[in-house]
């Protein structure tokens, strides 16, 4: 036996709990049950196992942001949800982020089903974690419920944090991007979109088609909306064989190619985007932060050609504006909203008075402002901390969480949007399957 290297016998003792049940959960679970390493507990707060917030009921008739193509959750095999389309009758291209939910439900049903899980390993819990503390050789991880699971491993796959309601809207409860129903009750009038991302153009769409009158604004700091995907979708870029040595010599590159598209040579760095990333260091990428992530937020997470023809639509009929800058007074009135918007590089302020507010702004990953409880027991307990620019959780190379000391925790990993501080590109189906993969791995 290989020292160091579990034995058959030892692989298929070892339990696994991962806390979350959308895309990172079903990549991990997946690959873990393929290797036969584990007993897979997923413990998930919402109500169905697979889906998540972003391809659950909520996501209605909205579109990927990505070619079904480039989807697949299994690592290694890049064609997996188109087989699944075709055997669903469903088209390629750019299709129902509801159907993306039901083939991530469907992975997870056959992982758990294959032939040689007998029984199967594979169980689902619904419930909220709250702690995950270190108990001897184990990790336990306990419920609201009071309930506790215990294994050698955790993985931490989140998800989003919830976006941040912004400057002056703290004190309110602002209606969420994916709350349907608050969204329907609205009643006649102008509606406000704090951000301006996709998520944005696909709330300003949905609520285009069921409203016959209003104003929709959408208000960003810079009013930057995303860029376009090319229609027909191309093929995958061919990642360069070397990464430029800096950030600002990619940059170059990047800008060597004007009159050409852009949209290549983009995709061809995101498989270096954590190296760049780690070189810049700290300050550079507070500076990256502050001053050219809309730029590269627009570029980089592109929308579908469907949805950003609607939108430009929207935009021509009058239906949409989009504003720069910022509210500096909000106050609620009998269902009214008074609004002070200055607009970017002015110091003239204007009224606005909508009947909503949608808060469509981005994943806050500012984890020092959680209010979730198993973040929360996380830092305040010293089991984990932020990397220097503030984003999500610390993590080694491996993905395993950093305590506030710096010592990567044996067997507790982060995998998901929470990592993005160290590896900057994990949101993305390629990223994530990958590191899933990697996580089993190092699980055998």
């Amino acid at each position: 036996m290989t020292p160091g290297r579990a034995t058959d016998q030892d692989k298929a003792g070892r339990r696994v709990i991962i806390v979350g049940g959308g895309f990172s959960a079903v990549a991990a679970a997946a690959q873990l049950l393929a290797r036969g390493a584990a007993h897979v507990t997923l413990i998930e707060r919402g109500a169905a196992f697979g889906p998540g917030l972003a391809y659950g009921p909520a996501a209605g008739a909205h579109l990927l942001n990505t070619p079904a193509a480039r989807m697949s959750a299994i690592e290694g095999d890049g064609e997996h949800f188109v087989r699944w389309l075709a055997r669903h009758g469903a088209g390629e291209g750019y299709v129902r982020r509801a159907l993306y939910g039901a083939y991530l439900r469907d992975t997870l049903r056959d992982a758990a089903r294959a032939r040689w899980l007998r029984p199967s390993r594979l169980e689902c819990v619904r419930g909220a974690a709250i702690a995950c503390r270190r108990e001897g050789d184990h990790w336990l991880v306990t419920l609201a419920s009071g309930r506790a699971y215990a294994a050698q491993a955790v993985i931490l796959a989140l998800g989003h944090p919830a976006p941040a309601p912004p400057a002056p809207f703290e004190a309110h409860d602002l209606i969420g991007a994916w709350d349907t129903r608050a969204q329907a009750r609205l009643r006649k009038g102008d509606v406000l979109l704090a951000g301006s991302g996709l998520t944005m153009m696909d709330v300003a769409v949905a609520l285009a088609a069921r409203r016959r009158g209003g104003m929709i604004y959408a208000l960003s700091r810079r009013g930057r909306t995303p860029q376009a995907h090319l229609s027909p979708p191309g093929p995958p870029a061919a990642a360069a064989a070397e990464p430029p040595l800096e950030l600002s010599a990619a940059l170059h590159q990047f800008r060597a190619r004007a009159g050409q598209d852009w949209r290549p040579a983009l995709d061809a760095l995101r498989p270096h985007a954590p190296e760049l990333w780690a070189r810049l260091g700290p300050e550079r990428q507070g500076r990256f932060l502050r001053h050219l992530r809309p730029w590269w937020d627009s570029h980089r997470h592109r929308a579908p050609p469907e949805t950003a023809a609607q939108f430009a639509a929207l935009l021509a009929e009058g239906r949409v504006r989009i504003l720069s800058g910022e509210i500096t007074s909000a106050i609620r009135e009998r269902g009214v909203w008074r609004l002070q918007h200055r607009q970017r590089g002015s110091r003239v302020r204007h009224r606005l008075e909508t009947v909503g507010v949608i808060n469509c702004a981005g994943a806050d990953l500012a984890l020092a402002r959680s209010q979730d409880a198993l973040v929360r027991q996380l830092l305040d307990e010293g089991l984990a901390r932020a990397p220097a620019n503030g984003l999500g959780f610390d993590v080694d190379p491996e993905n395993r969480l950093r305590d506030k000391a710096g010592a990567a925790q044996p067997n507790l990993f982060v995998l998901g949007p929470l990592a993005a501080g160290v590896f900057w590109e994990t949101t993305a189906a390629p990223e994530l399957r990958a590191r899933a993969a990697a996580i089993a791995r190092a699980l055998d």
